[in-house]
């Protein structure tokens, strides 16, 4: 109980970041998604089942906000990202640091792929989507995991010495 408190404290943070300092550090018309950031690092932590459920969370968190023609469009798309990352989860596979940003680059096109899909977006469009909207913010989100997943390897190091 006290390890899901802890991870519902995360969430809403990340909430926090993603409404408040995402459009700050706005660069271009571009911001990171810390949202799918929480969504690769619990699923890479905790397997496909807790991906599954924080995606859900977050997806359907997001939706509250977004048009009603699109209700649950993020939801399955986030719910699809965190068991498709889950199933590489870290007791089963050991990935440094560099496989993890790349893996939340093809989480972030597996995310917008998916919500394209279910929203109806012309296939026309789709490739102007990918390479003025998806692709950049992308590689902004994957510049924002890189500190992330460093952090979290130390902290995993520090848990292990300690135990």
């Amino acid at each position: 109980m006290l390890k899901f408190i802890k991870h519902l404290i995360c969430f809403i943070i990340t909430i926090v970041l993603q409404t408040t300092l995402a459009s700050w550090i706005n660069f271009y018309g571009q911001q990171p998604d810390f949202v799918l950031i929480f969504i690769v690092v619990m699923a890479l932590s905790h397997g496909p089942v807790s991906g599954m459920l924080w995606g859900f969370f977050a997806g359907f968190s997001e939706d509250v906000f977004a048009s009603v023609d699109w209700l649950g469009a993020q939801t399955i798309a986030f719910t699809c990202v965190g068991f498709g990352v889950g199933q590489l989860e870290e007791r089963f596979l050991r990935l440094n640091l560099a496989t993890k940003v790349a893996l939340l680059g093809l989480a972030f096109m597996l995310n917008d792929f998916v919500y394209y899909a279910l929203i109806g977006i012309s296939q026309e469009s789709v490739t102007t989507f990918f390479l003025l909207k998806t692709l950049p913010e992308c590689i902004y989100t994957m510049l924002f995991g890189i500190p992330c997943f460093f952090l979290l390897n130390r902290f995993d190091r520090v848990k292990r010495c300690n135990v």
